[in-house]
């Protein structure tokens, strides 16, 4: 790693590319893979068996659990404080990325939160204080604007995103994504596992 300042806590099987750069409080989980060029400083937690690609920004207090992935160039920031220097905000804003998330290529998210199995899109971006619910999608390129909430199960999309469908199935996931994103994510966390007990 290029830098290393705090507490950093990395598993033993966790596979982090020598040109990662760490500072503050940082932990990463078991078999989890941190790719080439990410960034990660503050006050930053990883599950395991999670995938965090190429030139990823994590910046701030962010929680990210396991089986996630988040792919190349996304920045996650975590947000606002609440009543200082112009915020809106009433509580600090939190990054909270929860356990089978998906975060694909180029996304941004300012102090939101993913629930199980939620996705944000290529290049979609989260505003501050965004809810993207359990197995819900932002699609590709889609925009929330801050405070905006998409519901469990739910499809958002458009620039600003509003919801277009509701109630989805992994039959619409298939057809929006090429893929079950949570199915994806724990045969590939698989995969690491294996990789690293050769």
């Amino acid at each position: 790693m290029a830098a290393q300042e705090g507490s950093i806590t990395i598993d033993e099987t966790a596979d982090v590319h020598p040109s990662v750069i760490l500072e503050g409080k940082v932990a990463i989980g078991a078999f989890t893979v941190v790719g080439a060029g990410t960034v990660i400083t503050g006050d930053v937690v990883i599950g395991h068996h999670s995938l965090v690609q190429c030139n990823v920004v994590l910046r701030g207090k962010i929680r990210i659990g396991s089986y996630v992935h988040i792919y190349d160039s996304v920045c996650i920031e975590q947000g606002r404080p609440a009543k200082v220097g112009g915020s809106a905000a009433e509580e600090p804003d939190q990054s909270v990325i929860a356990d089978e998330a998906w975060i694909n290529h180029g996304a941004t998210m300012h102090g939101s939160r993913i629930g199980r199995g939620g996705v944000v899109g290529l290049n979609a971006c989260l505003n501050y204080n965004c809810r993207v619910g359990a197995g819900a999608i932002v699609t590709d390129g889609s925009a929330c604007p801050v405070d905006f909430v998409v519901p469990d199960n739910a499809v958002a999309e458009g620039v600003p995103a509003r919801i277009v469908q509701e109630n989805i199935t992994d039959r619409d996931r298939i057809r929006l994504m090429g893929l079950v994103p949570k199915t994806w994510a724990h045969y590939a966390g698989d995969l690491q596992e294996e990789a690293a007990n050769r």
